[in-house]
């Protein structure tokens, strides 16, 4: 029997349909046996609160080092009555960010513990390194007023000694370092959380 040219081009066309049919198939399987995203609204809330609180412990973090360029200018000018009602200040600010940060904390514990209901699988994990992420923001925050309240310290005590405190400027040039690194930290964990919970946005809409 002489096999034609058609024949074979209608089999693999067969073949081909089947196939096709086959992966569409699959295809339908896997989105109706997908879950349906689903996002507790306790995480949703904390998700918002702790937005909030984050935007302002980095605008804290910004304006406390703009404030401590002033204070070390001041203590570079002697001018230590004004250096001195600076520092008053700037522990006062510390304490709200100190605060900020514990209350950041919170709405970040509200979110893990509705990770395990969140829909799809992959959005919470996402989340959960989010999460993650944005929970080094509050160990940056309280390493950044430690070292505020070391720096105000020194200042404090040069201040109130006219100045003179061995390696104070040494201590202070250190410290301000530091802060900037942790301030700068604080900013760029901020940022990543962000582009996360895009990542997640996309997933549970």
């Amino acid at each position: 029997m002489r096999v034609t040219k058609n024949y074979w081009f209608r089999t693999i066309s067969i073949i081909l349909v089947g196939f096709v049919a086959i992966y569409l198939l699959f295809k339908i399987a896997i989105i109706v046996g997908s879950p349906k995203p689903f996002v507790p609204k306790d995480f949703i809330d904390a998700r918002g609160r702790g937005a909030v609180i984050a935007e302002e412990i980095v605008a804290s973090s910004e304006a406390s080092i703009a404030n401590l360029s002033v204070i070390s200018q001041a203590d570079e000018k002697g001018n230590y009555e004004d250096g001195l009602n600076l520092v008053s200040k700037e522990i006062q600010d510390n304490e709200t960010a100190r605060a900020k940060a514990y209350n950041l904390s919170n709405q970040l514990e509200i979110m893990a513990n509705n990770l395990n209901s969140i829909k799809p699988e992959d959005a919470s994990r996402i989340g959960l390194e989010a999460v993650l992420n944005e929970s080094q923001i509050v160990q940056r925050l309280l390493n950044y007023n430690a070292d505020v309240r070391k720096l105000l310290d020194v200042l404090l005590s040069r201040f109130s000694n006219s100045g003179s405190v061995p390696n104070a400027k040494e201590k202070v040039k250190e410290l301000i370092s530091s802060m900037n690194d942790e301030a700068k930290a604080v900013n760029d964990l901020n940022n990543k959380y962000k582009d996360l919970m895009s990542r997640f946005d996309k997933l549970t809409k």
